[in-house]
C-alpha cells in the first residue's frame, strides 16, 4: 500500500481513539469543544474523521482526557496534514465530497462486499456502460465530466489486478442484467466483461435470481470496506442522490454486514451466476 493511501485510515483511527478516551472519560463534546476553543460540531467532525485534527488540539484534548505520554505519541503518529497527493486529485473538479472519501478508503481497503440492486458494480462495469450510466444520472452532466467520471471509476478497477489486490464480492440483483443501460450493443459488452472479471482469483461474483423473492429485496445499494488492521474495523457506505454515504456507526455497519449476508445466502452461486451472464451475453 502506497504511503500515502493510508490517510483516510490514519484519520479514521485517530478519531475513533480520541472519541473512546472522551467517552472513556465521562467528558461532553461541549467541555471538549471549549478545550480547544472550538464548537460541538468541530469535535463532532474531528471524532468521524471529516475534520483534521491540529497537533494543537490532539495536545489539548489528551491534557484534558488525561492521555498517558505514550498513548499520546501513539496518537501524535496519526495525524496528518491537509489534502495528501492521491492520484483522484487530479479528478477534484467532477468528484462530490461523498464521492472522494468512498474512493479514499476504497483505495486503502483490502476487502469489498458491495450490492447493487439495479446496476452492475462500479468495479465490473466497462466503460461505455459507466458513460450510459452518468448520462442518464438526475444531474445532466457535460461530456468533459462524464469523460473524467469513466476515468476515476476505470482508475478504481486497477485494484482488481494490481498489488495489493483488492478481494472483492460483488452481488446484483437479475434485473441489473436486463436494464437496457446504453442499448444492445453496450449490454452485450458488459455482460463479456462481467464474465471476464468474474473469474478472476480475488473476486467473487453473484446474481440474485427474480424468484428469490423477498428475501433478498433490497433497494439501496451498499459497500462494506475492510482493511488489513483489525483496529481500522470496517466501514459501510450506503447508496444514495449524493453518492455513496458514510454509515459511522458499528450498529449500523453490522446491519448491513447481515443483510449482505442474506442476500449472498438468497443469491445464485458463483458458478451459476457465471452460466446466467454468459447466457445474457448471448440472448441481449
Amino acid at each position: 500500500m502506497a504511503i500515502d493511501s493510508l490517510h483516510a485510515l490514519k484519520r479514521k483511527r485517530l478519531g475513533q481513539e480520541l472519541r473512546r478516551l472522551r467517552e472513556d472519560r465521562g467528558i461532553s463534546r461541549i467541555a471538549a469543544a471549549e478545550a480547544i476553543r472550538g464548537d460541538v460540531s468541530k469535535i463532532c467532525r474531528m471524532e468521524l474523521a471529516r475534520a483534521y485534527v491540529t497537533p494543537h488540539d490532539l495536545a489539548t484534548l489528551c491534557r484534558l482526557y488525561e492521555v498517558p505520554a505514550q498513548v499520546q505519541s501513539e496518537l501524535e503518529q496519526l495525524v496528518v496534514g491537509k489534502r495528501p497527493r492521491h492520484w483522484w486529485r487530479e479528478y477534484a473538479d467532477v468528484m462530490n465530497a461523498h464521492l472522494e472519501e468512498f474512493v479514499a478508503f476504497e483505495d486503502s481497503a483490502t476487502v469489498e462486499r458491495e450490492y447493487q440492486p439495479m446496476v452492475i458494480g462500479g468495479l465490473l462495469q466497462c466503460a461505455d456502460y459507466i458513460a450510459a450510466i452518468m448520462d442518464a444520472g438526475i444531474n445532466p452532466l457535460a461530456a468533459e465530466q462524464v469523460e473524467s467520471l469513466v476515468a476515476v471509476r476505470l482508475a478504481r478497477q486497477r485494484r482488481l489486478r494490481a498489488e495489493p489486490v483488492l478481494r472483492y464480492h460483488g452481488i446484483v440483483s437479475e434485473a441489473a442484467l436486463h436494464f437496457d443501460t446504453g442499448g444492445r450493443g453496450v449490454m452485450r459488452t458488459q455482460m463479456r466483461h462481467l464474465a471476464e472479471l468474474a473469474r478472476l482469483p480475488n473476486v467473487v461474483f453473484q446474481v440474485v435470481p427474480f424468484e428469490a423473492g423477498a428475501r433478498a429485496a433490497h433497494a439501496t445499494g451498499f459497500a462494506l470496506l475492510g482493511f488489513t488492521d483489525p483496529a481500522d474495523g470496517e466501514v459501510a457506505f450506503v447508496e444514495g442522490i449524493a453518492g455513496m454515504i458514510p454509515r459511522d456507526s458499528q450498529r449500523e455497519v453490522q446491519r448491513y454486514h447481515r443483510l449482505f449476508g442474506r442476500i449472498e445466502q438468497a443469491a445464485l452461486s458463483p458458478g451459476d451466476s457465471l452460466a446466467l451472464i454468459l447466457e445474457r451475453a448471448e440472448s441481449v
